[in-house]
């Protein structure tokens, strides 16, 4: 028999104010499931009794109401809870008036809850489905006030759900900011700095309190103060849409001067979102061209050049405001969807899972599955950004160390494959231990992923030196891949199966892409369909010890 059970109100039971919007509710459901006045009066009054019971000594507790559905009957279900401990139901006078009002009733205990259930038949003629259940919470959630207290009450709870969002975006979009490689700012429309990335705190060496005290004086050169002031709040006019400069910003570091493009978005009618990009690399390479009379020449030729330059220019930019539309939308319209569908489908697997059937449950471990691999892209995107060749540690590493370490962490994935890993003495390398790490466990983590049906995986791993490389090798015994499509691999999302066929976010090779060229290596990969593959890392043997 397929059982669905809909949650529609929540009531917290503290005082007698609370008992009065117990019993509205109550009444309100009833009617929109068209039972008679008389009916929905026994309805309420055996939700009230229950309740009351509940609050007595002052105790508090909470009444769900719900909707259940099943292939035989419809009920509404008025479960209330209460704590174990303080709840004696013996001889209460209110609990037997209620179950003679009810059609049936169930209590129940969980932990240290104890849960009564009144069931109240509604008629198998009427249809319920999705549209009808949001609009009878749609309707419980609209419902006029009758007091002060009831306005105040759901005002309360609306205020703390919509603080608890924001709280959580700001995190989110602050940690996402921070790993971006530019300075990303937000200014009031009175010109006041509200919050700056931590890469602008990095290269200024300024606090935004600083910043605000000094109006930018101590970081923007004081030929191009103007010319910031010009585009930023309030002198900025309300008629320019996308305000932009090229100005100086003095680096803490080496107290030197750096070009930046400044431009501004407007976010909201309170406030602007800025970034500044670094273009100091394009500005002195235009100042030699100037300068240098010898160059004039080539100066002619790169002005043929200058079309394709400006598109290039124009593709940056774009791309900074796609990077800036991205950290707005993953830390607020991709982070907090996945956290919800992540929190309530985990909740209602553990709450609810012994209410539901194989195919509600099913359904919902498909949900928190999705959920867990959407979360994972996102993490996998962070990781593939924090891959910086200025934040790397390079020391002497033994990468035999580094290939045993991974297969330890590896190792259930490697006894659940039965894997057999041959790995050859490995040389030392002058690289950064993390990132090896991470290049080890994603190569051999492929492998094993992509292992053929009906064959126990090997995976060799051996070093060569060959035209002033030391090469490292991976070779499996997996199902392969057609060589056509080896450039595209190791590029972000690009994948060449399903998530169905095989779990994955498509950023893994990416990242060992990167990594590699941290080390100012390179990377390969020959192979052939169902015989199995075999990557080549290659690193320039300057750094082999």
């Amino acid at each position: 028999m397929q059982l669905l059970m809909y949650e529609l109100a929540k009531v917290t039971l503290e005082n007698e104010m609370d008992l009065i919007l117990a019993h509205k509710r109550s009444m309100k459901l009833a009617e929109l499931t068209g039972l008679t006045l008389a009916v929905q009066t026994t309805v309420a009054t055996a939700v009230s009794e229950i309740s009351r019971i509940i609050m007595e000594d002052g105790r508090t507790g909470s009444l769900i109401l719900c909707i259940e559905n099943t292939s035989k009957e419809k009920n509404i279900v008025a479960r209330l809870v209460a704590s174990q401990q303080q709840l004696k139901l013996e001889s209460k006078t209110g609990l037997e008036y209620a179950r003679r009002l009810a059609d049936r009733h169930k209590i129940s205990t969980s932990g240290q809850l104890t849960y009564i259930d009144l069931f109240f038949n509604i008629s198998n003629l009427l249809r319920i489905d999705a549209q009808k259940i949001d609009e009878w919470k749609i309707a419980l959630r609209n419902e006029s006030s009758v007091s002060p207290y009831e306005e105040l009450k759901n005002r309360n709870s609306q205020l703390l759900e919509l603080s608890e969002k924001i709280r959580y975006s700001e995190t989110q979009y602050r940690i996402l900011t921070d790993n971006l490689p530019m300075l990303i700012f937000s200014v009031g429309l009175d010109g006041t700095l509200r919050y700056g990335n931590a890469w602008m705190e990095q290269f200024t060496g300024q606090t935004i309190t600083q910043l605000n005290d000094n109006n930018w004086r101590s970081v923007i050169h004081e030929e191009d103060y103007n010319a910031f002031l010009n585009i930023m709040p309030p002198v900025l006019s309300s008629d320019v849409e996308h305000p932009k400069a090229q100005l100086r910003i003095r680096n803490v570091v080496n107290n030197v001067f750096f070009w930046h493009q400044v431009a501004l978005h407007k976010a909201s009618e309170q406030y602007w979102i800025g970034y500044m990009v670094d273009i100091h690399a394009q500005k002195v390479f235009e100042k030699t061209l100037k300068d240098n009379f010898e160059l004039k020449e080539a100066q002619s030729k790169l002005e043929d050049n200058q079309q394709v330059l400006e598109r290039y220019i124009q593709e940056l930019n774009r791309s900074n405001r796609e990077l800036q539309q991205f950290a707005f939308i993953a830390s607020h319209d991709l982070q907090e969807p996945v956290r919800k569908l992540l929190f309530y489908s985990d909740y209602l697997l553990n709450k609810y899972s012994d209410a539901m059937d194989d195919k509600g449950r099913n359904f919902l471990s498909n949900i928190h599955q999705s959920s867990t691999r959407m979360r994972n892209l996102i993490q996998d995107i962070l990781l593939f950004s924090q891959i910086d060749k200025q934040d790397s540690r390079f020391q002497v590493v033994d990468l035999n160390i580094v290939a045993t370490e991974t297969c330890q962490d590896l190792e259930m994935k490697i006894s659940e494959k039965e894997a057999l890993i041959d790995i050859k003495v490995l040389p030392s390398l002058h690289c950064d231990r993390g990132m090896m790490r991470q290049l080890f466990a994603n190569i051999i983590g492929n492998s094993l992923k992509y292992a053929a049906e009906g064959r126990r995986p090997l995976i060799e791993i051996w070093a060569q030196q060959a035209d002033g490389f030391v090469d490292l090798h991976f070779k499996d015994n997996g199902i392969g891949f057609d060589e056509k499509y080896l450039p595209k691999i190791f590029t972000l999302f690009q994948r060449l199966h399903t998530s169905r066929e095989f779990a994955g976010t498509g950023v893994g090779l990416a990242i060992c892409k990167k990594i590699v060229d941290v080390h100012r290596g390179r990377i390969n990969a020959v192979s052939t369909v169902g015989e199995g593959s075999t990557f080549t890392v290659s690193i320039p043997v300057d750094t082999a010890i």
